[in-house]
């Protein structure tokens, strides 16, 4: 932690600013006019802004992009299944599905954060969150508004950068190349094991939090899915380790922070410090920044809908330690897979 704190740079300081302004804009403009119930949306759209932190400027911003754009479509996803109130196991298939191909676009793409958490994330609070067919537009259009401001303002602090670094930044390719070239260099059987291991150890934590009647089950899915970038690593067990202690940290943390039932500021103040500690973190140690992580997506899926604090903590923390065994276990059994010692 030492280490990272003495490694912060302009560059740093500069994309935590931009993180607090491309969250704290929707959610405070939100809970002016008395609309936190569809800050979420704009939230997760928002989570575009995590992507591509040390990537140069014009690489930052495609990333943003792509990375935005899947971000709004699991949020259509996921309205549509709450709004045509479809059974159980229809959700189960959007979360194969939504593993599967982010978990493959993520690879193609080479972005960090590596792996599909924040996209299972999104899907299954989404999808727990009471809708209707005339409210899909409108919260489609505020995930779209909160990754379109991210985008911009990876754009303008890349057209800064430009003019103060000429000729500094190597020509970028087209997203669509990129990510034609990216998937043609994937290891197709590593790749494979990795997509299976990831689908199977998320609906296998899900269903069992389901089967164990956690409240609303989502985290121990995404405790499993921010696990397994730790999978396809060389020192797979110190990352193992250092993940595991960074998400029941976060969990931690969380329960501490909101112990305190924090009011409705308080809560997007606590939201924005997370996400841009995150933003910092990520790039250096995905373990450090999964500290800032959880309480980031607690306080997210609470906002505007006023759950008490207390049981839902609970819930996660049980969830938590149920995701970490799961994905310990995944792991454990795809790296034998593998024949990696």
């Amino acid at each position: 932690m030492h280490r990272l704190i003495a490694d912060i740079c302009r560059h740093d300081i500069e994309a935590a600013i931009r993180v607090a302004l491309a969250v704290g804009l929707p959610l405070l403009a939100l809970d002016a006019v008395g609309r936190l119930d569809l800050a979420v949306y704009a939230a997760f759209g928002g989570l575009a802004m995590l992507y591509g932190n040390a990537e140069p400027a014009k690489r930052r911003v495609q990333t943003q992009i792509v990375a935005g754009i899947g971000l709004v479509v699991t949020i259509a996803v996921a309205m549509a299944y709450a709004a045509a109130q479809a059974p159980v196991t229809v959700l189960g298939v959007l979360l194969a599905v939504t593993v599967i191909a982010t978990a493959t676009l993520g690879a193609a793409m080479r972005w960090v954060p590596r792996g599909e958490m924040f996209f299972v994330l999104v899907l299954l609070i989404i999808a727990s969150i009471p809708t209707s067919w005339d409210r899909l537009p409108l919260g489609i259009a505020l995930g779209a508004g909160g990754a379109a401001l991210s985008v911009l303002l990876a754009w303008l602090n890349g057209i800064g950068a430009r003019g103060n670094e000429p000729g500094r930044e190597p020509k970028s390719d087209g997203w669509r190349r990129r990510l034609a070239s990216g998937y043609v260099d994937l290891d197709r059987r590593q790749h494979l094991v990795l997509i299976v291991a990831a689908t199977l150890g998320v609906l296998t934590a899900w269903v069992l939090a389901l089967v164990l009647g956690i409240g609303n089950p989502f985290w121990a899915a995404v405790t499993v899915a921010a696990l397994m970038p730790a999978l396809a690593a060389a020192d797979v067990w110190r990352r193992t380790m250092h993940l595991m202690l960074g998400t029941l940290g976060g969990v931690s943390v969380a329960t501490f922070l909101f112990s305190f039932n924090p009011g409705h500021l308080a809560l997007i103040a606590i939201i924005i410090v997370c996400q841009a500690a995150a933003q910092i973190a990520v790039a250096r140690n995905y373990g450090v920044a999964l500290l800032f992580f959880s309480p980031l997506a607690i306080g997210m899926s609470n906002l505007g809908r006023g759950q008490p604090w207390q049981p839902l903590l609970v819930d996660r923390l049980a969830e938590a330690a149920l995701g970490t065994a799961v994905a310990f276990l995944t792991i454990l059994v795809g790296r034998r897979i593998l024949k990696v010692s």
